[in-house]
């Protein structure tokens, strides 16, 4: 390409404005990284020598520089539940991945630290953050506004990965549950399912139980939303917390079943897969087949749930791209720390198996 090309050409081949281009030309930081990498994409493609050359060189090094200035960034898993370590969860270890895969490119190093067992130590939690010299922080898991806070005041990069606070100005990636779960009452529902049992996580005291963890409460009210919509009444007899665990799944399915005669059901929509493999258990040991006597939908979609008897019905979460979208987030933070805060909700997909069958009156 000669000379003749134009910032108008530029932004049609990155599909943005001229005025866009021209931000991203001068250096501007109103760009998010994902334009200004799509801008310079198209420059370099189509070879612009025109006016603003020097500055797209300066804008080139910079966005390379922007990447570089967080040379280590902590994987920082905070949860009060009791859990396997990160590496050996399905669901956080596929996070952990497109995290990695994203800051191998930018020559990023990662260090994971949980810090469940002092994140309500205020003292301890700053020191040990501060003794890592982090350049930025992805605070993974379902952490409370408190610790937060705290780590806000360290004045690093920060953003929530499958968390979202209600209230406080910071940058978040998670799934879209609150669709996701109705899409899966939805679907039990068109299967004529009208009695459908919930199990969801540890909850707290209130008229209606309320879970403690975000995102399982946005689970929890799209299945609320989906069974309203349908005119259909919310049986709380029908609503247990299990702890988002195999053996909380197990037991939860059992205290359902226990009011089975009195407060039967056709279907149970699991918060996450490891409850719905923990149902399965006691549903069979209870004699009941399924999909034939119960249904049975998951959430996250771990990778060993298509290979259960019957494979599960889920809805998936793409925990891959929660990594490396916060990481993305995160580099845009560091380079405008005063912006206002951003939260991507990731669209999720209802994966139909045999762990539904259609329910005959």
């Amino acid at each position: 390409m000669t000379s003749s090309v134009t910032v108008k050409d530029v932004a049609r081949v990155a599909e943005v404005s001229v005025g866009t281009v021209s931000r991203v030309f001068n250096n501007h930081h109103n760009v998010t990284e994902e334009i200004r990498q799509r801008v310079l994409r198209a420059a370099s493609e189509l070879g612009y020598a025109g006016p603003g050359r020097g500055a797209l060189e300066r804008t080139r090094t910079n966005a390379r520089e922007n990447g570089r200035g967080l040379r280590e960034i902590g994987f920082i898993y905070c949860t009060s539940m009791h859990e396997p370590a990160v590496a050996a969860n399905p669901f956080w270890s596929h996070i952990l991945y497109g995290v990695e895969s994203e800051t191998r490119k930018l020559n990023i190093k990662v260090t994971y630290r949980a810090i469940g067992e002092i994140a309500h130590t205020p003292d301890v939690l700053l020191t040990t953050l501060s003794e890592m010299k982090l350049g930025g922080i992805l605070l993974v898991g379902p952490a409370e506004a408190a610790p937060i806070c705290l780590i806000k005041s360290l004045k690093l990069p920060v953003v929530l990965v499958d968390n979202y606070v209600p209230g406080l100005a910071v940058d978040a990636v998670l799934g879209d549950n609150f669709e996701g779960a109705r899409s899966a009452v939805d679907y039990l529902i068109s299967k004529g399912h009208t009695e459908i049992a919930f199990i969801g996580g540890s909850t707290i005291p209130a008229p209606r139980p309320i879970n403690t963890i975000y995102t399982i409460e946005r689970r929890a009210a799209g299945y609320r939303t989906a069974l309203l919509d349908a005119g259909l009444h919310i049986n709380y007899d029908l609503y247990e917390a299990g702890g988002l665990t195999l053996d909380g799944g197990y037991q939860a399915c059992k205290r359902l079943l226990e009011r089975y005669t009195q407060t039967p059901f056709s279907a149970i929509f699991c918060a996450n897969d490891a409850t719905a493999i923990g149902s399965m258990k006691a549903l069979r040991e209870a004699g009941l087949r399924i999909p034939e006597d119960v249904s049975l939908v998951g959430f996250d979609d771990l990778e060993m749930v298509e290979h259960l008897t019957p494979p599960l019905s889920t809805v998936r979460v793409n925990k891959e791209a929660l990594g490396y979208i916060a990481v993305k987030s995160l580099i845009t933070r560091a380079t405008d720390m005063d912006a206002v805060s951003v939260t991507h909700v990731l669209d999720v997909e209802l994966i139909k198996r045999a762990s539904v069958s259609t329910h005959l009156s």
